[in-house]
């Protein structure tokens, strides 16, 4: 079967490439400390374990939650988040739970990207927001980050025709 065309415009996915090069250092003999993904290298801690059992025995916790998540959930989420950034935020319609941040990101460029709409990415990035804008048929645009300013993004070296017609910027 023949792949979308979409797909051709995405690059070869990063962390299967690290992964591809680990294989061939480990085949090789090199002794590897893994930094990439976040995969823990030690168990969880006990007591950790021992929560997320008790968790499991109770029947009020077995079931799906609310599509948005529990409203217990999303209100500790806005406390989270004023305290944190001094914002206040509407658990009931300004916050959701999701399954992944790779979700959440696609979601977010299907939601506000239709196709041909500019979204500002940062490049040096997760690989989900350049692909969340691809795969909506948005067109993203490189925000380098560059040691030389901190890593942070350029704004003032975006032109203003780029800013304008931007839908969407990501910043993380």
């Amino acid at each position: 079967m023949d792949k979308a065309e979409r797909m051709s415009k995405l690059p070869p996915y990063l962390f299967a490439e690290i992964d591809r090069k680990k294989a061939e250092a480990k085949a090789k003999g090199v002794d590897l400390v893994h930094l990439s993904v976040g995969d823990p290298d030690q168990p969880a801690p006990a007591a950790v374990v021992v929560a997320l059992q008790k968790a499991d025995a109770d029947p009020a916790l077995g079931h799906y939650p609310e599509s948005v998540g529990s409203v217990q959930f999303r209100q500790a989420a806005a406390a989270w988040y004023e305290r944190m950034f001094q914002v206040q935020v509407d658990p009931h319609r300004e916050i959701t739970a999701l399954i992944g941040s790779k979700e959440g990101i696609g979601q977010v460029c299907l939601a506000f990207l239709n196709p041909g709409d500019l979204a500002l990415v940062l490049d040096l990035a997760y690989p989900a927001y350049y692909s969340g804008v691809v795969l909506a048929g948005g067109v993203p645009h490189s925000m380098p980050l560059v040691a030389e300013k901190g890593f942070l993004p350029d704004l003032e070296a975006i032109d203003t025709d780029t800013a304008r017609r931007a839908k969407i910027m990501f910043l993380n």
